[in-house]
């Protein structure tokens, strides 16, 4: 997958990634549950990193391919956009069995 439909993926799990709080973000940012990439001129290295709920900075990955770092970025995304859909589809299933009368 090249770089441009990973980032067109993530586009589109954007919506269900930011009903939960979790931001994807093209460059560094910090904030609460941010996931991005940028260039670390200083290291001369691409970094993939993720916030904490505190800010905490967490790099994930330290590579000297760009296309290395935004698959990494990537799976992250997905990883956690899967997450959300079944988190989604559970609540969904208890809210029926409750208007049914189910536990």
């Amino acid at each position: 997958m090249t770089k441009e439909e990973m980032f067109k993926e993530m586009e589109k799990m954007a919506p269900v990634l930011e009903r939960n709080g979790v931001r994807i973000v093209l460059g560094r940012s910090e904030g609460a549950f941010a996931r991005g990439y940028f260039f670390n001129g200083e290291a001369g290295l691409w970094e993939v990193y993720s916030c904490g709920e505190r800010n905490e900075y967490f790099v994930r990955k330290q590579t000297g391919s760009e296309q290395e770092a935004v698959e990494k970025l990537y799976r992250m995304a997905k990883y956690e956009y899967e997450s959300a859909l079944r988190h989604l589809e559970r609540e969904r299933q208890r809210k029926e069995r409750m208007q049914n009368g189910q536990k």
